[in-house]
């Protein structure tokens, strides 16, 4: 039995100086918020993740046993060399998505991926993710892991329409919820042009729903966009 985690700093995928900077905005319009967690965020990320968790039989969360890097989210994930990610939607937070290091040299793993149900079903979580991949690929990581409860279907659904693949694997968590979780993974090959040759096995982006995102925040596709602060 395990709990979940966030792994220890690897070197080779440590992000640039200035990503960590808690509370950074790094996009804004529309009374929504992208910006790094800080660590009085606590109280509003434990919120809506109790919030998710309670959409689904038996599930309960209960942070200080079952996830306790929440009670100080900005600090937990910047003491690993991983990130933590908010959106707000007018002071309220609606997202939030976290990358951490893996055990295995390369890899990084995609945490903490929860979207309040009224904004879901509009490309969100979607953007969430590609965000992490972005971050990734500017660590130089060739491959995105998670795992993702058994009970979450339609969060298999996206990450599968991402290009993530389900392995063989379960793991199973000592919190209060006795969580079971499927292992995913992402290999992070080059984007390639849509074209009718494009080799098989290449997972395209989805189109319109995560440049749409991009748009509203005033973000450049390429990662290293995602990493500074907001311009003026």
């Amino acid at each position: 039995m395990v709990s979940e985690s966030i792994s220890g700093r690897r070197e080779e995928l440590r992000p640039r100086p200035q990503a960590n900077s808690l509370g950074t905005i790094i996009g804004a319009a529309a009374g929504l918020v992208l910006r790094s967690a800080r660590d009085d965020d606590a109280a509003a990320i434990i919120e809506l993740i109790a919030a998710v968790w309670s959409e689904y039989p038996g599930k309960t969360l209960v942070a200080a046993n079952d996830m306790p890097e929440l009670l100080r989210p900005a600090s937990a994930y910047a003491e690993c060399g991983g990130r933590f990610w908010v959106v707000e939607a007018n002071g309220h937070v609606i997202g939030t998505i976290a990358l951490a290091s893996s055990a295995e040299p390369g890899v990084v793993e995609l945490q903490k991926l929860y979207v309040a149900r009224a904004m879901r079903k509009n490309g969100l979580g979607s953007f969430l993710c590609h965000l992490v991949e972005c971050e990734a690929r500017e660590r130089g990581a060739h491959a995105i892991e998670l795992w993702s409860d058994v009970k979450l279907r339609d969060a298999h659904h996206r990450y599968e329409r991402l290009g993530y693949r389900r392995g063989e694997a379960l793991k199973t968590y000592d919190d209060t919820s006795s969580t079971v979780r499927y292992y995913y993974r992402k290999s992070l090959v080059a984007e390639l042009p849509d074209h009718p040759d494009q080799p098989t096995g290449v997972a395209k982006r989805p189109p319109d729903a995560i440049d749409r995102w991009q748009q509203l925040f005033h973000l450049g596709a390429a990662g290293g966009t995602f990493l500074g602060a907001a311009k003026p």
